[in-house]
Order: structure tokens, then sequence, then C-alpha cells
């Protein structure tokens, strides 16, 4: 993160919180002999974070934050109800091969332009000048939103999770809405908590959250099919796991298979938040695109290992669907192991949930305050502000805590539960694909960062926004054909609903207060690299 460099005469520049000391360790050459603070000063900022992560820690935050393997104990009900064990098979690999041309250009663009403000950053860098101003202000001021939104939902998630596990110890305990809501107020307030320490100590507590993430894992990969084993159950075939389609929905094949898709979709979603701290990472232009890789990999193939082992523990997919609990795999997994081991295993799960959580109160704050620098947020100077010693933005931090938490207020109800989540999944998927279809037309305005995708650039932007257009689609179907006000997907008319909010911002506020890119200093970097690139054309 930075502010506008006195170039721009913005008054931020003068904040006397943000005059934190850039240390040596903190100017890294790229071949060229440009460092990523360069190009943050080429760009019309002034650096002000220190940068702390380098592609390992990356890739801890993101498994971290995932969790896989709780994540698709949670999940797991729409691969086992919509497709059965196809859908623990086929349903988790064809979704992550759909999203690698996301991942891809997501990663070009970073390398491009390996600034905090991501999204919003590069869709007003690659619109058409004329569009600009508007582009970046309503896409970020959707991001916004979509942030609020997704941090409840995470936060809500950990403590349904807890609340169940708690269940299944004490069977008499019977938790209410309002209990639940509660229990994840509590938990961001943990998180909150948590951003107290230095970055530097966070990045070391999710070095530790992935390698206890990797041990729950090993734990259960060895356990279950060994338990499976000792008490003679019979494992369901290879036959069975890759190619018996059973749908226990009331929609046919042509829904169906695309909403199995879902919880891979829900789990592997996480892998792009080390572009939100590229500002905080180390060779940012190079190791922010290797971090997209690692850890969407990661994800991928351990997701699928868990979803694999589960399948081939299920003797009888048709009573796993019909579980009246909501999470089938937590049935199998107190089935198998016990109430006690089962308790011990989650006991551990539990408390990396509540920890791990933190990450989206970090990254996503450091977005929020990348759109204050300029000005898209009330109060611009305090929402940017970093605070030196902790290298976070700490009113940004509040903002979001505090958004999060009316969020949650207002989701007291099931059905507005319902539809408040809803915003957090479509309105995402837009907010990405705004700046990759707009690499298509950009032109002179692309310029290739250290990692390119050369000839294919192009290309694989296309099918990116093909794929996503498809998945955008599908996710608006209602869960159920015979849809009720309470069950219906709220989806499309959320996101449309977060445009028109966004527009109207824009059209009430950010005409006249939102400066925007730096247009001068943006065309000025371009124009040196085209220049670079026409001198060395190898």
């Amino acid at each position: 993160m930075s502010l506008r460099s006195s170039s721009s005469s913005s008054s931020l520049a003068q904040c006397p919180v943000l005059s934190a000391p850039v240390d040596n360790q903190d100017v890294h050459k790229k071949d060229d002999g440009e460092t990523d603070d360069d190009i943050i000063a080429e760009l019309g900022y002034v650096v002000v974070y220190r940068r702390v992560f380098r592609s390992l820690g990356n890739m801890c935050m993101v498994l971290a934050l995932t969790s896989p393997l709780s994540a698709i104990l949670i999940t797991a009900s729409y691969q086992i109800r919509y497709a059965g064990y196809w859908g623990l098979s086929w349903g988790w690999m064809i979704p992550n091969v759909l999203m690698l041309p996301e991942v891809l250009a997501i990663a070009e663009l970073a390398s491009s332009m390996p600034v905090n403000g991501s999204f919003y950053w590069w869709a007003g860098a690659l619109a058409p000048p004329a569009w600009s101003h508007a582009v970046s202000f309503i896409t970020g001021w959707m991001n916004v939103m979509t942030m609020f939104a997704s941090t409840a939902s995470f936060a809500y998630a950990v403590a349904s999770s807890l609340s169940y596990g708690v269940t299944i110890a004490l069977p008499d305990l019977i938790w209410t809405n309002a209990q639940v809501m509660a229990l994840s107020l509590a938990v961001v307030l943990i998180w909150s908590a948590m951003m107290t320490l230095r970055l530097e100590r966070i990045a070391f507590v999710y070095i530790t959250m992935a390698v206890l993430i990797l041990v729950q894992a090993l734990m259960l990969i060895l356990g279950l099919p060994i338990t499976h084993a000792i008490q003679h159950r019979p494992f369901a075939s290879a036959q069975a796991v890759f190619g018996e389609y059973s749908n226990a929905s009331d929609w046919g094949p042509a829904v169906a298979v695309p909403y199995s898709w879902f919880g891979a979709l829900w789990v592997n979603s996480a892998w792009m938040v080390p572009v939100y701290v590229s500002e905080e990472t180390q060779h940012a232009s190079q190791e922010i695109p290797k971090s997209l890789f690692y850890t969407f990999a990661a994800t991928a193939a351990s997701g699928l290992v868990v979803c694999l082992l589960f399948a081939f523990c299920i003797p009888d997919m048709a009573a796993v669907a019909a579980d009246p609990s909501g999470y089938p795999l937590f049935t199998i997994v107190f089935d198998h192991l016990g109430t006690a081991a089962s308790l011990t295993l989650f006991s551990m799960v539990v408390p990396v949930g509540f920890i791990s959580g933190s990450g989206t109160l970090l990254t996503y704050a450091s977005q929020i305050a990348a759109f204050a620098r300029d000005g898209g947020v009330p109060w611009p100077e305090r929402m940017a502000s970093v605070h030196p010693r902790l290298n976070l933005p700490l009113h940004a931090l509040g903002l979001l805590a505090t958004g999060t938490g009316l969020v949650l207020l207002i989701a007291l109800s099931p059905t507005a539960s319902a539809i408040i989540y809803s915003l957090s999944v479509v309105a995402s998927l837009v907010t990405f694909l705004i700046p990759i279809g707009f690499r298509l037309g950009a032109g002179n305005r692309w310029v290739p960062g250290p990692w390119s995708l050369g000839r294919w650039s192009l290309p694989i932007h296309a099918v990116a926004v093909v794929t996503q257009l498809y998945l955008i689609t599908m996710e608006c179907f209602p869960p159920e054909r015979a849809w009720t006000a309470g069950t219906f997907n709220y989806n499309f008319a959320l996101t449309v609903g977060a445009f028109l909010v966004a527009g109207g911002f824009y059209g009430g506020m950010g005409r006249k207060t939102y400066r925007g890119l730096d247009m001068e200093a943006l065309e000025a970097w371009r124009r040196r690299h085209h220049a670079d690139r026409a001198g060395h054309p190898g």
C-alpha cells in the first residue's frame, strides 16, 4: 500500500503517520534494475509498507485461510446431493480445471501491475481513459460490499462448524440463529484482536496454522481408511467413485451437475488473496504469480485427496445423501472414529478456523486502504493511513470489521442471511471478471510484467471470460426447481443491486470526490516500458 506522491499534489502525502521508513531489505531489484518500489513510485504513490511476505508466506496464509479439510467437511453436501460419487471425484476436478484460465489471467495482471488496489486498479488502468474514473470507482465499491459479505459469511461458517461440533458433544444443546450470529461476531472480534500483532508475527502465525492444517489432514487421511478397514466396512469401487452419478435434487443434470461444482468453487476461492498484499510482498512482480499457482495447486490437490478418500469410504451413497444434519462428511467422521477421537480432531480444526480466518481482515483491509488512497471511501486520509509499527491500515481494518458486523446483525433472520451471503458469490466473480475483460481490448494500455503469457495472453483471457460467465450464470439458479422465497437464489438480484448502489455512489459523490488513478503517471509508465521493449525486443 502506498499514498499518492507529492507529484500528485495530494494532501495524503503530508500525513505524518504514513512516513514509515523503508528498510534496505525492502528494495528488491528485478532483472532490468527496476524495483517493485520503483513501480509504485512511477504510478504516483509513496511507499509505506514493509515488504514482509514471500511466496511461502502467501501460500501458508491462503492455506490457513481456506483450511481445505474443514471447508470440504462443510461444503461437500453440494457434491453429494447433486451428483453423488461423481460429485466427489469429477465434481471437484472439473471446476478446478475451469478456474485455471482465471488463475493464469490474474497472475499475469498481478505481475504487470503489482499494486494493492488489484481489481479496481487494474480495471481503471485497462479501461478506455474516458471510462477509467467511473469503472474503477464502481468496481472498487462492488469489491468493498462483497468484502463485507464475504468476511461475514466466512465468520458464520467458522461459527457454524463450531456449533455443530459442540452439538455432537452435547446433544441437548440447541443453537438458535441469534446465538450463531453472536458467535460469528465473537469470531470477528478475535480476528480483529490478532491484527494488533506486527505483520511479521502474523506471517509466522499463518505458517504455524498451515502446519497444523497439514497435521489434521494427515490424521484424517490415515485414520479414516484404516478405521474403515478395521471395522470391516466395504470400500466403494473405483468404477462407482469415478463413474456413478446420482442426483438427490429436483433439477435435471444440466443444472445439478454445475451445482455439484460449487463446493470446490467455494473451497478453492481464496487463491487470489496474495494480490491484495502485493505491496507487502518481496519481489511482488515475480512472487505473486508463483503464490497464486502454489496456493491454487495445493488446495486443488489436497482437496482432491480428501474428496476421494471420503468417496471410497462411502459404501451407500443414497444413505449419505439423505443425512438430515446437512453435513454428511462430519457424520461419516464421527461414525468411523467415534465421539472421543472425532472431538479430538475437531478440537484442532476449530482453533485453526478461528485464527486463520483473520487473513480475510488482513488482506481485505489492505484493499480498502488502497481504494482510500485514491479517494474512493469517506475519510480517505484516515482509511489510507498505515500504522508504522504494525505495518497495517488500522482504520481500514476498523471499517471492514464494522461493515462485517452490520452484515451479521442484519442477517439475524435465516432468510435475510441467505440473501446477504449471496452477495459474496456472484458479485465477487463479476469484480474479478471486469479487469480480465478489459484486458482483451486494452491494446497499448497493456504493459506485460516479468511473468507474461506472451502470445497466449489474449486467448487465455478470452477463455477466462467465457468460463466465468458460464459459472456466474449457473450460480444464479436456485438450489431447487420448486423454490420458495426462503430458498430462492438471490445472487443475480444482489449483484445487480450492488452495481446500482455503486453506480449511485459514483453519481452522488464519486464523480466529484474520487481522484481515481493518476492517469499522467500511468501513461508515462507505459511509454517508458513500451520504449524499453522497443529497444530490447528480445
